[in-house]
């Protein structure tokens, strides 16, 4: 059966978008494949993470800017990325650092994520 013009042109536009989009696709599944998967620890630490900041999200006893820079934070980065650098507060804080405090993990994530919150106003010096 023979292809009439506007089939064999959608035909050939077709083909040519195939073949453009081919070689972008080949490099992000190299790229994809030449990644380790991550391991169960760092999977569970970065669903805690998650649950943490989405908890905090939700909280009314969360401050906004807090809510700001933990949104913020997600938008702008990988929640592995997040993960991994609490991760790191952590180790170099143990003594000091509960993971299993979820208010104490708040804190680190925040602080992670830029968070910093304002001095107290400086009182005046007491009159004589």
């Amino acid at each position: 059966m023979p292809m009439d013009r506007s089939t064999a042109w959608a035909a050939r536009l077709a083909l040519g978008l195939a073949i453009a989009v081919m070689p972008a696709a080949v490099p992000t599944q190299a790229m994809a494949q030449a990644q380790a998967a991550p391991t169960k620890a760092q999977l569970d630490s970065a669903a805690y993470v998650l649950r943490i900041v989405t908890s905090a999200l939700q909280s009314n006893e969360v401050e906004a800017p807090v809510k700001s820079a933990l949104f913020d934070c997600l938008y702008s980065n990988a929640v592995s990325k997040v993960s991994e650098a609490t991760d790191k507060v952590i180790a170099a804080n143990a003594s000091k650092v509960d993971r299993k405090d979820p208010s104490q993990m708040l804190a680190v994530i925040a602080g992670v994520c830029g968070y910093r919150p304002a001095a107290p106003a400086a009182r005046p010096a007491p009159k004589k």
